[in-house]
């Protein structure tokens, strides 16, 4: 359920336009979500979102290995090793193998199930290539009803 909380939270704050912090080499071109233009970006339960993140791949690697974690009062969670189920296969959302120079892409849909706490949040996704990170940014999110 973290990792959905964490995940929306994520998704819900790389709008166009919407602050974020790059925690990688700017390698990322264009960052677009659904719904959302302002910071920090609401999410409501229940409904779908998608995330869509172009980037300029800086290495080449056969393998992309999403990462995210959630940062919580000042506890950094790693949702992966949290939640059953985390799929940490970056290929699924971007084509692999992955070229030095490429522009690529990252695109993700999630729905926010009803369930989720209403929280906001510091969410930090990673994607990780065979030399490290082939983008990183930290952004800020609200979910709410």
């Amino acid at each position: 359920m973290l990792k959905i909380v964490c995940l929306a939270l994520f998704i819900a704050a790389v709008s166009a336009g919407i602050p974020y912090k790059d925690c990688g080499h700017a390698e990322v071109s264009n960052l677009a979500i659904t719904g959302c233009t302002t910071s920090p970006c609401t999410l409501h339960k229940g409904k779908e979102v998608t995330i869509d993140i172009d980037f300029t791949a800086n290495q080449d690697s056969d393998k992309a290995e999403w990462s995210l974690h959630a940062i919580v009062g000042g506890l950094d969670l790693d949702l992966a090793t949290l939640i059953p189920g985390f799929d940490r296969d970056g290929c699924k959302d971007t084509p692999c193998p992955i070229k030095k120079g490429d522009k690529k892409k990252f695109s993700a849909k999630i729905t926010i199930p009803g369930a989720t706490p209403t929280i906001e949040a510091d969410v930090k996704a990673r994607l990780i290539g065979g030399s490290g990170d082939l983008f990183c940014g930290t952004v800020h999110g609200d979910i709410k009803d």
